[in-house]
């Protein structure tokens, strides 16, 4: 997208002037938000990527592979890329692009699907980590299910994972996630647990055993784990 002088519409640019992106954000920023530029230029700003690894990141970042480390941030840290050329000489990028250090890149992941690209150790150092764990968000349940449907839904939740996290080949990464368990609210399948399993839970774990010899069996002692722990019972399972 080529930027250029802001329109009465917030989402369309005429490039006649040619401005810079640069302006053309922090004239939306104070146009039609109402921030004024001396504060924008300081303030911490936030750009967040959802699912980051579905996409081939050394081609989507670029350049910016360099800018956004921790240690090139800012003007310090300019990078010449390969649209230089394009860029006016009068812009604040004119001799080089950097990332701003009160820019703040925060990014999603599932690192055990398989049919996304994998984050190789440059790429990896150059973010800070933090694992969510199902039982960090629980709070999901309690703002969308009722009480009782909610209690037996970590009740299942948690016997579930506690197994998976035992499974040879599997282990913690592969737990389920609280937001599997919404669909059991009114307007989805209405605290029906069996339709949960049925049409979501079972079909995962088929996936998860993909190519185990006692798949079959191994998915079956996770039924009568989610049913028993539903109906309040427990179940000890030799791996």
């Amino acid at each position: 997208m080529e930027c250029g002088k802001v329109s009465d519409n917030p989402f369309e640019y005429s490039d006649s002037d040619n401005i810079g992106c640069k302006n053309v954000v922090l004239e939306i920023l104070t146009k039609y938000y109402n921030l004024p530029l001396n504060n924008v230029v300081g303030n911490p700003f936030v750009f967040i990527i959802d699912e980051i690894n579905r996409g081939e990141l050394s081609k989507i970042f670029g350049e910016l592979f360099y800018a956004i480390d921790p240690g090139y941030r800012g003007i310090k840290g300019k990078v010449k890329t390969q649209y230089q050329n394009l860029v006016d000489e009068d812009d604040e990028f004119a001799d080089g692009f950097y990332v701003p250090e009160n820019v703040y890149i925060l990014a999603t992941m599932n690192d055990i699907d398989r049919s996304v690209e994998s984050m190789d150790f440059a790429l990896r150092r150059r973010f800070a980590w933090k694992e969510i764990k199902p039982e960090d968000r629980l709070e999901m349940l309690s703002e969308k299910l009722d009480h009782d449907t909610c209690d037996k839904a970590i009740r299942v939740m948690n016997a579930l994972n506690e197994e998976i996290s035992k499974t040879r080949g599997l282990g913690s990464a592969y737990q389920i996630g609280p937001a599997y368990f919404l669909k059991l609210d009114k307007e989805h399948y209405n605290g029906d647990f069996t339709a949960l399993w049925d049409m979501h839970i079972e079909i995962l774990l088929k996936e998860y055993l993909r190519g185990y010899s006692n798949a079959d069996a191994k998915v079956e002692e996770f039924k009568n784990i989610y049913f028993d722990s539903l109906n309040g019972k427990t179940i000890d399972i030799v791996d």
